[in-house]
């Protein structure tokens, strides 16, 4: 089992260089966007007006501080605003706003984003205990760049999350032995299916099919589709069967398939006990 387990470690290193080569490109691009620098966009006596209502709005909501952030996406000649206002109150805790939509502020704040083309993004924070507020409008260079960070950012956990997975991954590469591979034969010829039956991919799957040979597959919603072995008889079966593990079935060498609903020692087991 030796070849098998050098095959897989190769495989394994050269998908994690490949990983790391992916997530260091990303890394470069999150920092290529990070320096872009797209000014703020001017409010104005508009924007202190918008933090004055505010100011008001948390007052009587007796809150000590809140921020408002108002998107404007625009599509040709429709426009969809998406008002989000979060505050602390009094007693320190935070507190959550559903309907304010028609408030002063929120209607001078969607007046103020309509004066620029495009998308937008403008934030409204009031300090009341400070006596302070900032306004912050960002135009739709700058929105489109926080958009290809969020991408960025997605994608950079996704390859994190594989990077882990491969170097965590390490099937048993011990022989399933005679007495298993032929307790999992006996128990095919009564009719017995091992493999999953779910929608869409199954993994794979052992079978005894009308003509008396088993087969060995690739199933999806629960049906055989992709042949990968066909045995014969009962003797060819558990002869390849005895000298599989973990590891040669694991299915290394695709990122789909690997390790994803594959056939292994625990899984023969249960089969064989069911």
């Amino acid at each position: 089992m030796s070849s098998v387990r050098d095959e897989f470690e190769a495989w394994r290193q050269r998908r994690l260089a490949e990983l790391t080569e992916e997530r260091n490109k990303l890394t470069g691009q999150r920092q290529h966007l990070d320096a872009s620098e797209h000014p703020v966009l001017p409010t104005g006596a508009a924007g202190e007006e918008i933090a004055r209502r505010l100011g008001e709005f948390l007052q009587r909501n007796r809150c000590v501080e809140g921020t408002l952030e108002l998107t404007r996406i625009s599509k040709g000649e429709n426009e969809q605003f998406d008002p989000l206002l979060y505050a602390t109150g009094a007693n320190g805790q935070p507190e959550s706003f559903f309907q304010f939509r028609f408030e002063p502020f929120v209607t001078l704040a969607e007046k103020l984003l309509q004066e620029h083309p495009g998308n937008g993004v403008l934030t409204v924070r009031v300090d009341l205990a400070a006596r302070t507020s900032s306004v912050t409008l960002r135009g739709a260079a700058e929105v489109k760049s926080l958009r290809e960070l969020e991408k960025l950012e997605a994608a950079t956990r996704h390859v994190d999350s594989r990077l882990a997975w491969f170097r965590h991954a390490s099937p048993s590469d011990e022989p399933f032995g005679l007495e298993l591979a032929s307790s999992v034969a006996r128990r095919l010829k009564t009719g017995g299916v091992l493999g999953f039956s779910h929608r869409d991919y199954c993994g794979m799957g052992l079978f005894k099919d009308e003509e008396g040979s088993f087969v060995y597959t690739e199933l999806w919603d629960g049906f055989g589709v992709r042949e990968a072995r066909r045995f014969k008889d009962e003797e060819h079966l558990v002869r390849w069967l005895a000298q599989q593990s973990d590891l040669s079935l694991s299915n290394y060498g695709d990122d789909f398939s690997f390790l994803n609903q594959t056939l292994d020692r625990k899984r023969l087991e249960e089969f064989v006990k069911a």
